[in-house]
């Protein structure tokens, strides 16, 4: 019964927090007002690309856009063969079909698209739990552990929005819940159909789902060996399982074959249209390497995935994702540094998943230090790591196990927490759209004014323009200020963690663990 009442709570909650926080206004907007004012500049979208291309799908039953869609989806629209079509992977857009149209049939289109991640993100809260109960992590110290993930990372702006990062993080977190509860076939064929999805989401998650997929290969094919010999034996029922890999790659080639007209042609390796005149002409064409820049011929040769990666970028990539004030976790996100630290000693201790969850952290940092782009375009943190701090949330709720008793580790940890909460919480409530550094100092010489790339850009946001918040807009705003709305969300959050972490050090204290 208690264990029941703790997750009805913990349920609660997130989803209080996530019904103050989402993003968005009322109303269901037609194709010609998506690109207004009302809705985009000072409105809910900030990634138009994979809404506009739901939108298609839905209303005008095409893959696709109509001129007014296109205008809306710059900067992430192509041109293939005279018609305008999404750089994106299709995954988010078709997964969050049920959002809108149960969201339209309440007038709230927009914000019901929005929920889908949220919910996503909620998923994500009980399985880092589930994961962490299951690696003999006490059930309230796993609780924190999934809410740091949530409200003290950038996984809480990222989760108001309608970005891909809650749902591959899901798709990593429920494919190592699998392996951890259930039966070897029930969870191999879950694991391959979920790597199957998750690059229909997102082609970078192909290397993040990688160890999971080597992994589960493990249950597939044993050595063994004797003096005389080394036998390699499989399991032949196990060995078909791979076959639900290719059910959504079908899909995504039959996607790829409507849209570019090539199913081996991927969304993001065709040139970039950013700009459309008022003849519906694209004029700023943003022309990818080994693309042909001949304006008859917008897309003439296909760039593969493989060159967005370049190891001569790391350095700078991890200076981004680290120590940057713009993107870097120790400005965004500090209380990440304790799941490093809880990761050494976990990896040490040999623990079950060790190496597992090492390899999952590593080449999600690797891959999107050599990414062109490791900033993520305008964004709040570094919104790509957002699998890893998932994973990184476990190792704090270990290390908060281990030193659960030493009170100026809690106090430090706690002082981290509350300002983590703050952060995110601010950019939650504001909005994703910072320019990178490099990006800012040109627009700051161009305007002859500063262009600010921190979160004190949120800040001047919340001061001059409100919040996007849904629930302020439409509830809050005449009795509340945007200032006041965003403290008394922070505080709600910061003394939750507050009450958790007190009765961490009370309760399991008095039980071995370990």
């Amino acid at each position: 019964m208690g264990k029941n009442i703790g997750n009805l709570l913990l349920l609660i909650f997130c989803l209080l927090i996530y019904f103050l926080s989402i993003r968005g206004i009322a109303g269901n907007p037609k194709a010609e007002e998506l690109n207004s004012l009302k809705w985009r500049n000072n409105g809910p979208f900030e990634q138009t690309g994979r809404f506009a291309l739901l939108y298609s799908i839905v209303e005008d039953h095409s893959f696709k856009f109509s001129l007014p869609l296109a205008r809306f989806a710059t900067p992430d629209l192509a041109m293939i063969d005279g018609n305008y079509v999404s750089l994106f992977t299709p995954g988010v857009s078709f997964i969050a079909i049920p959002g809108y149209l149960i969201g339209k049939y309440f007038g709230f289109a927009q914000v019901g698209t929005f929920a889908v991640i949220s919910i996503f993100a909620i998923c994500n809260i009980f399985l880092i739990r589930a994961i962490a109960v299951k690696l003999s992590i006490p059930s309230v110290t796993a609780t924190i552990g999934g809410l740091i993930f949530a409200f003290a990372s950038p996984a809480f702006p990222y989760a108001v929005d309608l970005y891909q990062h809650h749902i591959s993080t899901f798709l990593i977190l429920f494919s190592i819940y699998s392996l951890l509860y259930f039966t070897d076939f029930t969870a191999l064929i879950l694991v391959w159909l979920l790597f199957g999805i998750s690059i229909f989401v997102d082609y970078p998650n192909f290397l993040m789902m990688l160890p999971i997929g080597i992994y589960a290969l493990t249950r597939v094919f044993t050595v063994k060996r004797n003096i005389k010999a080394i036998r390699f034996e499989f399991d032949l029922l196990k060995v078909f399982t791979l076959i639900v890999i290719i059910f959504p790659l079908i899909f995504l080639l039959w996607f790829n074959q409507m849209s570019y007209g090539d199913p081996f042609r991927l969304s993001g390796t065709t040139s970039r249209i950013t700009k459309i005149d008022v003849n519906g002409k694209p004029v700023d064409v943003k022309v990818n390497k080994n693309i042909s820049k001949s304006p008859e011929n917008i897309v003439s040769k296909q760039v593969s995935i493989f060159n967005m990666f370049d190891t001569r970028l790391m350095l700078n990539g991890f200076y981004i994702h680290f120590i940057s004030q713009d993107r870097g976790i120790f400005m965004y996100t500090p209380v990440m540094i304790f799941g490093f630290i809880g990761g050494v000693i976990y990896l040490k201790k040999k623990k079950k998943f060790a190496m597992l969850f090492s390899y999952i952290i590593l080449i999600n940092i690797l891959v999107y230090s050599m990414w062109g782009d490791p900033w993520g375009g305008w964004s709040f943190g570094s919104r790509y790591l957002i699998p890893a701090y998932a994973i990184l949330s476990i190792f704090i709720a270990y290390l908060l196990l281990l030193l659960r008793a030493r009170n100026l580790f809690l106090i430090v940890f706690f002082a981290v927490l509350s300002y983590s909460v703050a952060i995110n919480t601010l950019g939650a409530v504001t909005s994703s759209l910072n320019p990178p550094r490099v990006e800012a100092d040109i627009l700051s010489r161009e305007a002859k004014q500063e262009v600010k790339y921190t979160y004190e850009r949120n800040m001047d946001f919340i001061s001059n323009q409100g919040s996007k918040s849904f629930f302020f807009n439409t509830y809050g705003s005449h009795r509340i200020s945007a200032w006041n709305y965003y403290i008394y969300l922070t505080f709600f959050i910061i003394i939750v963690f507050g009450f958790l972490i007190l009765y961490n050090s009370v309760v399991t204290d008095r039980r071995k663990f370990l």
